[in-house]
């Protein structure tokens, strides 16, 4: 299952995509703030959801005040 990524600062997507690339995920860029993102690791939709909301709040812990819209 493939999820959509919005974050508010579009000039920090490359550096999420990447991020996320070496935890084993999928991401291509669909529009300069957003990305679709497979995690093929994960045993069902649930667990692909969980793991890349997880994922994506450390990610922002480190990148204060930036915002981040997971969806289907």
């Amino acid at each position: 299952m493939a999820l959509k990524l919005e974050l508010s600062d579009e000039r920090l997507l490359g550096e999420l995509m990447n991020a996320l690339a070496r935890h084993g995920c999928l991401a291509d860029r669909v529009a300069p703030n957003a990305c679709r993102i497979v995690y093929p690791r994960a045993w069902t939709a649930r667990e692909a959801q969980l793991e890349l909301r997880f994922f994506v709040r450390a990610w922002q812990a480190n990148h204060p005040g930036v915002e981040a819209v997971l969806s289907r």
